[in-house]
């Protein structure tokens, strides 16, 4: 009987999840489905939010709690919003975004000592990740020195 058994389950075995053993005691292979033809193909997806570089950015005349006087929408994939120069100001966030402190160093226009500070912020999303940069300068024209086009709109 363990020897009927033993042979049954044996040709159950090689019938594979068809059921269906032949005579000669090897089952037939099971048959993969045909991959979809080109026609049905499935549609590309989108970009992936890695690429997506925006920003708002911002000048107060005051400190960094004052209102800002001023702002513009910069889209840097692809190049655009309302910046009056956006591909200089994405060159140079892009700059900024990799290195926060970029944007402390002093430029190199001279500029008059006369104390009127100039608070200027930039946040929005870089290839996927949140970033908010803002630094008060002396005056206006140490802001364009050491920021170049970002921050001039």
């Amino acid at each position: 009987m363990r020897t009927l058994l033993v042979l049954l389950a044996g040709a159950a075995l090689a019938a594979g999840p068809s059921g269906h053993a032949s005579a000669s005691g090897h089952g037939r292979a099971g048959v993969l489905p045909a991959p979809p033809s080109p026609e049905i193909a499935l549609p590309a997806p989108p970009p992936p939010a890695a690429r997506v570089r925006v920003a708002i950015l911002t000048v107060a005349n005051g400190a960094p709690t004052d209102p800002p006087a001023r702002s513009a929408f910069l889209n840097c994939s692809p190049v655009g919003g309302s910046h009056p120069r956006p591909a200089e100001a994405c060159a140079r966030l892009s700059r900024a975004v990799l290195d926060p402190a970029d944007l402390e160093r002093p430029g190199t226009e001279p500029c008059t000592m006369l104390y009127a500070p100039a608070t200027a912020t930039a946040s929005g999303i870089w290839d996927g990740k949140y970033f908010q940069l803002r630094h008060t300068f002396g005056n206006e024209c140490e802001m364009r020195s050491a920021t170049g086009a970002l921050f001039g709109f």
